[in-house]
């Protein structure tokens, strides 16, 4: 899978699960925008909360397909760093989380008031994820 990937990304499997993983980290804003737009904590005259949950649905399906491709590359590429036990522990509780969190939405109905805990919670260990990601290329 590692000979896969590399021919796919050219070498570059790291500088793509980093780009990847911050299209993610960019999408998960918008989506704590969406989410404040759809519960009503922000009201702006362009955007209803019809259309936000729409879009903020949509854009989570995206959010899913990428994390799937980054967590794909990560496992069949794993590099040691010094923080690669943080990134592991916070790539696996982002997929428990995200797995429960499709649960809720597509089935689990009586789960609904545990959404906006489970967002939180997803944009905290996508942060978490991204941030032991990117910070050889930030920093």
């Amino acid at each position: 899978m590692e000979d896969l990937l590399q021919r796919l990304t050219n070498g570059n499997l790291t500088e793509v699960k980093v780009a990847l993983a911050s299209v993610v980290a960019a999408l998960a804003v918008y989506q704590l925008v969406l989410a404040a737009v759809v519960y009503g904590r922000l009201r702006p005259a362009f955007l209803g909360s019809g259309p936000a949950a729409l879009t903020h649905r949509a854009s989570g399906d995206a959010i899913v397909v990428l994390v799937v491709l980054v967590g794909i590359a990560c496992l069949s590429y794993g590099e040691l760093e010094d923080d690669a036990s943080i990134h592991a522990v916070a790539g696996w509780a982002l997929a428990a989380v995200l797995v429960l969190k499709i649960v809720v939405v597509r089935w689990w109905h009586a789960a609904g008031r545990l959404l906006p805990y489970l967002g939180t919670t997803l944009f905290a260990l996508l942060a978490l994820t991204w941030a032991t990601t990117a910070r050889p290329f930030l920093f």
